[in-house]
């Protein structure tokens, strides 16, 4: 079994776990409030991302780019008030990453990550 191969199967099983744990509130009896809804889209959120960029690695810029616009926003949005400012700041460093590597404005290193799918092909 090939590294790549590997991968992909780690990240279709990723994805089942973060749904199932993103589902488990609801499923376990606990009260249906904000908090519950924002951790659960989130963590469903990441859950998602993590196998789409394993298939097509030339959207992890434009992934990161929605998460960080999705982090910031439902977690200031929805979260209590220490939290909500973890996850905005978070959001915007994420956005900040994003942006910066369309720029490409990023050390060498850090950019070898976003762009080494389109030196592949």
């Amino acid at each position: 079994m090939s590294f790549k191969s590997r991968m992909h199967m780690y990240s279709i099983l990723f994805l089942f776990v973060m749904i199932s744990l993103a589902i488990s509130p609801f499923y376990l009896g606990e009260p249906l409030t904000n908090e519950n809804l924002a951790t659960s889209f989130l963590i469903a959120l990441v859950g998602v991302a993590f196998p789409l960029v394993s298939f097509r690695p030339e959207w992890n810029k434009a992934m990161l780019l929605i998460e960080g616009i999705l982090f910031a926003v439902i977690g200031y949005t929805y979260l209590i008030n220490p939290y909500n400012y973890v996850f905005l700041v978070f959001g915007i460093l994420l956005i900040a990453i994003s942006i910066l590597a369309y720029m490409k404005k990023l050390p060498p290193r850090f950019l070898w990550f976003f762009y080494q799918s389109s030196k592949k092909k």
